[in-house]
């Protein structure tokens, strides 16, 4: 039994989850800084963002051929060539200023039904969105006025939208960001909407999506990272046991254990030089049996029977047993 438990511990401690709750206390503890707008954003690991020099939205000029290249974008439909000059004069204004200064003058008051239900109200707005993605893929871009040389998508939902997809184009990719069809992630996105874009589901089922052009941030699943820390916690109890049963194990085999003054006369081999000697003298060798056959007397007729010396010599005790008369 003992040996069973230290190889469970053997194979435990050989699995590099069992020790990977030591280093997530210090990777989770993602804490949230304020904006001056009021709104939280997470406090994540700066790296460095591609920016271009340019202008962008905040220009009155910039707004005037915006508003002219929308005149080719049509809402519930896929992306037509003649909208691509729109798509990649989006993508020029989110290369011009980093993540949080787009967060900051961003709306966060625009949801998926105002979208749904004014969506050239609402073209070339820039949007803020906190967003659970389900799925992320990268494309080669083709030669294009931003100079971007890929370009990645991710489609995701909000609190807001529940199963309403969003459809989240960006350059500059997190590299905790998996490019996979099928993620669980969280992110915040700020961008610029540019259409109603029309896509199929999983069914076949013709549906559209919001189309947003901007820069994208990972954030620290909070479901994922509770199940962790359940997990790191079952790890230790798991330990508690395991200890436990080793404890309960040890005084048990203790308690059982032969203690060393203990005779172990029981289990000695027999003297076979004195059985032998015994059977050839006739008698054991033990000078305390010798008081015992010393009290029999023997005759050296043949025709006595033997007595004990102790017995007193009465008449009355025949040497043949028998009682006498009257006896």
């Amino acid at each position: 039994m003992l040996l069973g438990v230290v190889t469970m511990l053997i194979y435990w401690t050989r699995d590099p989850a069992m020790w990977k709750w030591i280093a997530d206390d210090v990777q989770e503890e993602a804490a949230t800084t304020e904006k001056p707008n009021g709104d939280s954003a997470p406090a994540e690991k700066k790296k460095a963002e591609t920016l271009v020099s340019g202008p962008n939205d905040q220009q009155p000029l910039e707004h005037s051929q915006a508003d002219y290249l929308f005149q080719a974008v049509t809402d519930k439909e896929p992306l037509a060539r003649e909208e691509m000059p729109a798509y990649w004069k989006l993508m020029r204004w989110s290369m011009t200023e980093s993540f949080d200064d787009l967060w900051e003058r961003s709306r966060k008051d625009l949801y998926f039904t105002h979208l749904a239900d004014a969506p050239e109200k609402y073209r070339g707005e820039l949007i803020g969105l906190r967003v659970s993605l389900r799925r992320a893929l990268a494309h080669e871009a083709e030669e294009n006025s931003a100079g971007a040389k890929q370009v990645y998508e991710a489609w995701g939902v909000t609190n807001e939208s529940r199963s309403g997809l969003y459809c989240l184009v960006f350059y500059d990719k997190p590299h905790e960001l998996a490019i996979q069809p099928s993620i669980h992630e969280e992110a915040t996105f700020v961008g610029y909407f540019l259409k109603q874009f029309t896509y199929e589901d999983a069914m076949g089922k013709k549906r559209w999506a919001p189309l947003l052009i901007g820069r994208l941030h990972w954030r620290e699943n909070l479901t994922r990272s509770a199940l962790r820390r359940q997990r790191n916690d079952g790890y230790v109890w798991q330990w508690l046991i395991v200890a436990g049963a080793v404890v309960v194990f040890g005084v048990a085999w203790k308690r059982t254990r032969p203690s060393g003054n203990q005779s172990l006369d029981a289990t000695a081999p027999p003297d076979h030089a004195a059985i032998e000697r015994w059977l050839e003298a006739g008698a054991p060798e033990d000078p305390q049996s010798d008081g015992i056959f010393a009290e029999w007397e023997g005759s050296d007729d043949a025709d006595t029977e033997l007595r004990p010396v102790s017995l007193p010599k009465d008449p009355r005790n025949p040497q043949s047993g028998d009682a006498p008369d009257g006896g």
